[in-house]
């Protein structure tokens, strides 16, 4: 649904103002923490005093950007440029999204809150072929033009000029053309470099007054950005021409120096995708591997000095505060200095109870050393990616990777105690027959037949459709929807008299679509925003599968390309075999929709690389052999650089985290303002990091996750202040408790504020046993007809608001403190019906005097003090919402809530 965009509306004198963030994001948003946008790490930004103001904007759900690495890099790299601001936004979740367009509000960005209309540039990450439809989503919401060339040609100072859209990331990079309409310009490749550079002649143009379409010609002087409106099909209708003199016909793309220490910057409150420390260690791969884009888009292939690697992972655990922390690369394995690191970190951090994982790796390089490094106090699963179920088949596509490596390294993990092990395996790859099909099925067994002798193998497979990408030696071939369906059913069904094997398969519509749309040209902007408008959005999620494959579809047709849909540009591998040496270099000659981009690698290359896969050729790493002669390595692009592993240390035997009980200190606390926004979960996440970032000597529980010994007394409503709960700690050693209170609050924000610390037993009863009642303070309003809460049926000839005198409310308020029963009902957790009794725990309700306007009609303030029983059961507002609510025929909706107080035993 196209926005009505506020800032149409909005005097220019306020179009950069703030948003009400407080009436747009409340407890009635799912999970509301997404969008505060304080995390640890943010740092106050002086708007008026930048240059350029950059709103970097992943077109995901937070949970999904706040931990992608590029993004949090980039974000760090930015707001280090002296001049510059840079701010994030993300896809907001469908009910705000819903909201915002409800009360035509802009979306804005996380920290400063102010709408994105606001900033210079505006910046997405594009990593996936079906991510559009997510920018254009943001976009609209925003109230930004969604195309190009419908954003005029405004100097940025001009408050009604959108700012400039750009995209970066591997699709951006592979193929931009079909999302070209809609941006502004294109970062190619690496953006450590490259944004600050943009950044500079942006600010430089914002200064001179230049309109856009002259600051767009200057950026497109900037060695990696490409400017598509600069750009137009020439005569074959597929190759991209420049319509100006002295732009460059092909745009090459950036590479850079990997900067891990930048990695730490921010701590979200909420768990996320990668809830972790990620630390990059190598940039780029040179396996290979034919049907991998990213590692021809990579290349050449650099590795991180071992001493930055350990100073970024050793001051960022300290400086977060997280339990976990990943090492970064296309392919760990092939790091040599890995084991060296690995070790040395597990020294060091010994007293920390951290772990490590790594990301799918190397099976053939997995070893009895890298085993030893992962894990820790908690160990994460193994990750290996055999690709494809044989001999043949795997030399066809270059993974280097034969069955006795595979079963070396099953076998090693085993003995080092993984008795589980997930395996990527990929389906319709070039030159695959059902034998190879089967193959999987065949190496599965075997796997655990040849390791029966170490115990069960229990094995995860994903097995996922492979489609041909751009600047791939595949990037010719074409690939069959039936054929997937066909041969997940023929693997199914030779799957299912196996044990211990668990089975995942990628949507093959969805895999169509992301083939189509991914060696596509400019032809198909008008699909992706049909498709957008359609309904198709959050396409990477498995409950939005059919929704987003009905809305492609059907965009497909209605932009009369149905019948090219799923094309064969080449047919099936039996006609690339037909093909004679000279028909076949002649075909891969003929223009494709991306050739003006310059990924480094030969076209002519990939085409010989084709031809080698035919004849199951296979190529070595030139990291560790001879150069294969790609064309990437150069003064441009760089070369390949392999650092000596150095020695191994000798490793420091493991230590379980202390979890001697010598003393016990009970805090009082205070959680308010945005935090109340933050799940009781979330809150116990925020603790724990705070506690290791303190240093304090924490008493952990045993197992297999351990953790705080922290208890609070009990959890907190969404949305709800607390101004006096409780929790207790247990230390290892003993610790006064005034030092610990200040040594904690210094690791928390000023929302969460600990109010005093005192020392009690060990042996004193758990926090749940000692509350005897809560106090509560929270506002009920008249309902607009259209928010009338569910519960609340008032009766059809209910009293107008303004009839809700003092009286009324006095009278309501004394008739459930005289009533002998108050009944509840409820579904328990299975959707069962359940009833209670709770006039038990209502102890007193009291009118209080209410700020602002007075009598009938306004808001009204109560008081309640409820009982809590050992379990937890007691009374909340929202129970008194809605007896009032039926006392006063008048529905009736909660304003602010505070819990004031729990009363203990002790107290």
């Amino acid at each position: 649904m196209p926005f009505a965009t506020a800032a149409t509306a909005t005097p220019a004198a306020t179009a950069d103002a703030p948003v009400a963030f407080a009436e747009l994001v409340d407890g009635g948003i799912a999970r509301p923490a997404r969008y505060l946008g304080n995390e640890r790490g943010v740092e106050p930004r002086d708007w008026s005093a930048a240059r350029v103001r950059w709103a970097l904007t992943y077109p995901e759900v937070y949970e999904v950007g706040a931990s992608n690495l590029g993004h949090v890099l980039l974000y760090a790299i930015l707001n280090a440029v002296p001049g510059q601001l840079c701010d994030r936004a993300y896809l907001p979740a469908p009910d705000l999204a819903a909201r915002l367009r409800e009360r035509g509000a802009p979306l804005f960005a996380v920290e400063s809150h102010r709408p994105l209309t606001a900033f210079d540039i505006l910046g997405f990450s594009l990593s996936y072929e079906l991510g559009g439809t997510n920018i254009l989503e943001m976009l609209d919401l925003a109230g930004i033009p969604i195309r190009a060339a419908d954003r005029g040609d405004l100097p940025l100072d001009d408050p009604a000029s959108p700012p400039l859209i750009f995209a970066g990331g591997p699709t951006a990079t592979g193929n931009p053309e079909p999302f070209a309409p809609f941006f502004d310009f294109l970062a190619l490749g690496d953006g450590e470099e490259l944004l600050p550079e943009i950044g500079l002649v942006v600010a430089e143009g914002r200064a001179a007054g230049l309109g856009r379409r002259a600051l767009l010609r200057d950026l497109a002087e900037v060695p990696g950005v490409y400017v598509p409106s600069l750009y137009a099909p020439g005569p074959d209708g597929v190759s991209l021409l420049p319509l100006e003199p002295g732009l460059a016909p092909r745009i090459q793309r950036r590479t850079a120096t990997p900067m891990p220490h930048y990695a730490m910057g921010l701590v979200p409150h909420i768990e996320t995708v990668h809830d972790r420390l990620t630390v990059e260690i190598r940039r780029g791969c040179t396996r290979g591997c034919r049907f991998c884009q990213p590692g021809m888009l990579t290349r050449p292939a650099r590795d991180v000095e071992p001493e930055a690697v350990i100073e970024a992972v050793e001051e960022g655990m300290l400086r977060t505060g997280y339990s976990d922390f990943s090492l970064l690369s296309l392919s760990c394995s092939d790091y040599l200095s890995l084991p060296a690191v690995g070790v040395e970190l597990r020294n060091r951090l010994a007293e920390h109870n951290v772990s490590l994982t790594l990301p799918s790796q190397r099976v053939d390089r997995f070893d009895t050393s890298i085993a030893h490094i992962l894990g820790g106090t908690r160990r994460a699963g193994l990750t290996f990616a055999p690709e494809a179920g044989t001999q043949r088949l795997r030399d066809i596509v270059n993974k280097g990777l034969t069955d006795a490596e595979l079963l070396r390294g099953i076998r090693t993990a085993m003995e080092n105690g993984y008795n589980r092990v997930k395996l990527y395996f990929m389906i319709g790859l070039p030159g695959e027959t059902d034998a190879d099909v089967l193959g999987i099925v065949d190496t599965c067994r075997g796997l655990q037949q040849q390791c029966r002798d170490l115990g069960r193998l229990q094995l995860n497979l994903t097995i996922s459709n492979f489609t041909p990408k751009p600047h791939t030696p595949f990037q010719w071939h074409s690939v069959s929807t039936a054929e997937f369906r066909r041969r997940q059913q023929l693997l199914r069904d030779a799957l299912r008299p196996l044990r211990g094997i668990k089975t995942n398969y990628t949507d093959v519509r969805l895999s169509a679509v992301e083939d189509f749309v991914g060696r596509g040209d400019r032809r198909l902007a008008p699909v992706i925003e049909a498709a957008w408008r359609a309904g198709a959005g959050l396409d990477a999620w498995f409950e939005s599968a059919d929704r987003s494959h009905a809305a492609w579809t059907g965009a497909i047709e209605a932009a009369g390309l149905g019948g090219s849909y799923r094309a064969l540009e080449m047919g099936g591998w039996s006609a690339a075999e037909a093909f004679a040496s000279g028909d076949l270099e002649a075909f891969c000659r003929q223009p494709l929709p991306w050739d003006h981009i310059d990924s480094g690698v030969d076209k002519a290359w990939l085409a010989e690389d084709l031809g080698r896969a035919l004849g199951a050729a296979v190529v070595p790493d030139c990291s560790f052999e001879g150069c294969s002669s790609c064309g990437v390595c150069g003064p441009e692009l760089g070369h390949n650089v392999v650092i000596p592993p150095p020695p191994v240390p000798p490793p420091l035997p493991p230590r379980a985290p202390a979890s001697e009980r010598v003393c016990r200190l009970r805090f009082a606390f205070a959680k308010t303002g945005s935090l109340a926004l933050i799940s009781h979960l979330d809150t116990l996440r925020l603790m724990e990091r705070a506690l290791r970032r303190s240093g304090l000597p924490v008493s952990f529980t045993g197992g297999f996750h351990p953790l705080p010994r922290l208890q609070v007394a009990l959890p907190l409503p969404l949305g709800v202040e607390g101004l006096h709960e409780w929790l207790d700690l247990d230390f290892a050693a003993p610790v006064d408790p005034e030092t610990a209170r200040r040594r904690l609050q210094a690791e928390l924000s000023a929302e969460l504020t600990l109010l005093s610390a005192v020392a009690v037993p060990l042996a004193t009863p758990g926090l749940a046993q000692q509350i005897r009642s809560a106090e509560w303070r929270f506002t009920l309003r008249p309902a607009p007809q259209e928010e009338a809460p569910d519960q609340a049926v008032p009766d059809p000839g209910a009293l107008a608001p303004a009839s809700l005198t003092p009286e009324r409310w006095a009278a309501a308020v004394a008739a459930l403190l005289e009533a002998t029963s108050l009944p509840w009902q409820d579904q328990d957790k299975k959707g069962r019906p359940r009833e209670r009794e709770c006039r038990p725990y209502l102890l007193d309700l009291r009118l209080v005097q209410a700020e602002g306007p007075t009598g009938a009609g306004a808001d009204q303030v109560l008081d309640l003090e409820a009982a809590v029983d050992p379990q937890g059961r007691s009374l909340r507002p929202d129970h008194l919402r809605h007896w009032l609510s039926t006392g006063l025929g008048q529905p009736l909706v909660l304003g602010p809530v505070q819990r004031r107080c729990l009363r203990l035993d002790a107290c």
